[in-house]
């Protein structure tokens, strides 16, 4: 296949695949090694989609035999080799894919340690979908972290994330806003996702196992977009992290082509024309960073295609809000490449904010 300057085009997995950030999310070695090395005649997709099976049947017989935490584990190995089925493509195998992720997230939830409770809010009229996790340990109520997805990620691919963050005593909120999961077929992307956001921090203060006066926003890639929004919006927030985000689209045109398909898609826009304007138009924070005000953190990777001078921007325009700024000489989108240690460097800061102020 070559692309119209007759150069030989990558296919969606060379293009998109990154490793690190599968590798992180929970995805087993073996199970990327096993899709690299498939027989040439078994698409990605197909390949994917029979690692998830495999992996429900597992689930079925550890449940059967009374392994219930192996089963839940089995469950979203599933969940997730769905998600990375689906997540390369713009036709119905999207939507068989995530619709295969929504069941095999549904039936490992229960199971889980601790179990992840599923929620429904209605916002205009639509349903958004999402899971509160509450520490084990410990006893309430609990400091919080509400995550937010990115471009074409979900609410069903931030368990590794939660686990960590439940380890140290901190509740998780995750859910799908527009454009994202089971929220997209109804609502694509927004350019007021803070609505929701504050839709489900509504929701979740009322928990007697929610602290409302300690929770913080994650966002990665696009989240990271949604994060600075929310927090800059929702005075409740007392925290926020933009894990590889930005604060406006001005550098569209210097995306991947995948990239650009992704918006095209999340927007539901007919032409790559009408995406990139509504992106552009949609996806801009910089009149909203004076209202941010709590401590945020920023990080990000030099070799992010969504250019460093994003950070700038923060930093000029978020004057009010007291900024910690970790950039990876080394790193890329979102830093998947180098390993758990941003990551945790991010938790631990979160900790740290969302302790019991004396």
């Amino acid at each position: 296949m070559t692309n119209n300057s007759g150069t030989a085009a990558l296919q969606p997995e060379q293009e998109m695949l990154n490793w690190g950030r599968l590798i992180l999310d929970g995805v087993p070695y073996a199970d990327l090694v096993s899709a690299r090395d498939r027989d040439p005649s078994v698409t990605w997709f197909d390949h994917w989609m029979e690692t998830a099976a495999n992996y429900e049947r597992l689930g079925e017989q550890a449940q059967a035999a009374g392994h219930t935490i192996t089963a839940g584990e089995y469950f979203v190995l599933g969940s997730l080799a769905a998600q990375y089925a689906q997540f390369l493509w713009f036709d119905d195998r999207r939507r068989v894919g995530q619709e295969r992720k929504v069941e095999l997230y549904r039936r490992a939830a229960p199971l889980l340690n601790p179990q992840a409770e599923r929620f429904e809010l209605t916002v205009d009229g639509a349903t958004v979908p999402g899971y509160v996790r509450v520490p084990a340990s410990g006893s309430g109520p609990y400091p919080t972290a509400v995550l937010l997805g990115g471009l074409e990620s979900t609410k069903e691919e931030s368990y590794q994330f939660e686990q960590q963050l439940l380890a140290r005593g901190i509740a998780t909120v995750t859910f799908d806003g527009p454009g994202q999961g089971e929220m997209f077929p109804e609502v694509p992307l927004r350019g007021d996702y803070e609505r929701y956001t504050s839709a489900v921090v509504d929701y979740a203060e009322k928990l007697p196992e929610i602290d409302a006066s300690r929770i913080g926003v994650v966002g990665r890639s696009l989240g990271g977009h949604y994060a600075l929004r929310s927090a800059a919006l929702d005075q409740r927030f007392v925290a926020c992290i933009s894990w590889g985000g930005f604060a406006d689209m001005d550098s569209y045109d210097d995306e991947t082509p995948m990239t650009k398909e992704s918006w095209k898609y999340v927007t539901a826009s007919s032409t790559h024309e009408e995406a990139r304007e509504r992106v552009m138009r949609l996806m801009d924070v910089r009149s909203e960073l004076h209202k941010l005000r709590v401590p945020t953190y920023i990080q990000h990777g030099m070799h992010d295609e969504v250019p460093v001078s994003e950070v700038d921007v923060v930093k000029q325009l978020a004057v009010d809000a007291p900024l910690t700024i970790v950039i990876e000489p080394h790193g890329d989108h979102c830093c998947h490449n180098l390993g758990p240690r941003p990551r945790f460097e991010m938790i631990d800061w979160l900790e740290e904010q969302l302790k019991p102020r004396a």
